[in-house]
């Protein structure tokens, strides 16, 4: 959730940002921000509570995922809009097929749906169907989608990264119970006779409170190691016009109850970064206002 208030910050600052392409949790703030119901979705976020997060969870039996993401989608369905060509500004969502492997550029149809297939999680929400495919996280293919946001027309690109920096280890984890463990106990919840081991070992990892982890949590860490490595990859061969990166303690795919946090964390970062990017916005905007006109000319002395 840094990522509303990185927008928020420059849209405070005056630095028009025309379109927005957006991966996982980012694809759900893009989307609000697309929308024009950024303010709305950000009171919606700070003002959820451990409870309501709790409430949120609609465990499935883990034939393909734990979560099924309708609750969520409620949650957010009336800062997002319908259709992503309703939108207010161009908008993308990435997702990643699932069978083939190829990144899947959203950029027509529900918004929901495009959400719900960039958040889903391997192992933890279930695969989001659309056109025969079999969709999952964006993360695993664009991680901070650059290239889409050139594709939808951005000159000039702010990429916002909430990943973990690749020369720095993860930051430890609350010494509390987890919100993943509740899922846990949720899931398996009134099983008895042979399954009862299987959820009292699956209980007794996930409930942990020390340093040692639990099954969502290898997931989780795997995940971002992962995305970091690819985002590094992708950086080099489409670089962005301006990294911003938000740094973060260790809070988990759950950890709703602490959006306030998080925006917080995005705003501090945007500020801190806001003379380096006025900086370099003044040394790139002109140049390719300059390369649009050459090039408009070029087509007019072509065409006549």
């Amino acid at each position: 959730m840094a990522e509303i208030g990185v927008l928020a910050e420059l849209t405070a600052a005056g630095i028009p940002i025309d379109c927005v392409a957006g991966t996982s949790a980012g694809a759900m703030v893009g989307a609000a921000y697309a929308a024009g119901r950024l303010p709305e979705f950000s009171a919606t976020m700070r003002a959820l509570t451990r409870r309501r997060v709790l409430s949120l969870f609609d465990p499935t039996w883990p034939r393909v995922g734990l979560l099924e993401g309708r609750r969520a989608m409620e949650l957010i369905r009336p800062h997002v809009g319908t259709s992503i060509e309703s939108l207010l500004r161009p908008f993308a969502a990435i997702a990643t097929d699932l069978r083939t492997g190829e990144e899947l550029v959203i950029r027509e149809g529900s918004v929901l749906e495009a959400i719900r297939a960039s958040i889903a999680i391997p192992g933890i929400f279930k695969p989001q169907r659309r056109d025969g495919r079999v969709l999952v996280d964006g993360g695993l293919v664009n991680p901070v989608p650059v290239s889409a946001a050139r594709a939808l027309g951005a000159e000039f690109v702010i990429a916002v990264s909430v990943l973990p920096r690749p020369d720095e280890p993860l930051p430890p984890r609350r010494r509390r119970k987890r919100l993943g463990a509740e899922l846990v106990a949720r899931l398996f919840a009134g099983r008895t006779g042979a399954d009862a081991i299987e959820v009292a070992a699956a209980a007794e990892e996930a409930t942990s409170v020390d340093e040692e982890v639990g099954l969502i949590e290898v997931i989780l860490d795997a995940s971002r190691i992962v995305e970091r490595r690819i985002a590094d990859a992708r950086f080099k061969e489409e670089p962005p016009d301006f990294l911003l990166e938000v740094p973060q303690r260790r809070t988990g795919i759950f950890d709703f109850q602490l959006s306030g946090e998080m925006i917080a964390a995005g705003r501090e970062a945007a500020k801190q970064a806001l003379p380096e990017l006025h900086a370099a916005l003044a040394v790139a905007l002109p140049l390719s206002r300059r390369w649009r006109r050459w090039r408009g000319g070029r087509k007019r002395a072509a065409s006549s």
